[in-house]
């Protein structure tokens, strides 16, 4: 898989991940505003209301979340499903190629800590 992709879709899923997060913040601080501004007098009606409308918010997250969740997920496949073919039809090669890596790093770490 190239690094590229891997890094576009990393990138991706880590900014629609952060705008998530700062988006269910706000939600929060917008329901605690209107909790700490309303009268004591306000009765449990509109203390619902407003736990409502929050949790549709939350739930609106949520769903997103879930979709962009399956979006990477499916480009993640779209991307891995050639190197699974790749070494399910060629085992043997795949092993000692990825044996080699692992020999080549280990000796190149090993120069670097003496």
């Amino acid at each position: 898989m190239p690094e590229d992709a891997i890094e576009t879709m990393t990138n991706k899923s880590i900014s629609g991940a952060e705008h998530l997060k700062i988006q269910t913040a706000e939600a929060l601080e917008e329901a605690a505003r209107k909790l700490r501004s309303a009268d004591m007098t306000v009765n449990d009606e509109n203390v619902r209301n407003i736990l409502h409308g929050i949790q549709d918010k939350m739930d609106h997250f949520k769903d997103e979340i879930g979709t962009r969740y399956r979006d990477v997920e499916v480009e993640y496949q779209k991307q891995v499903e050639p190197v699974e073919n790749v070494i399910c039809d060629h085992p043997i090669p795949a092993v000692l190629v990825a044996m080699g890596v692992g020999v080549l790093v280990g000796m190149l770490l090993g120069k670097f800590r003496d």
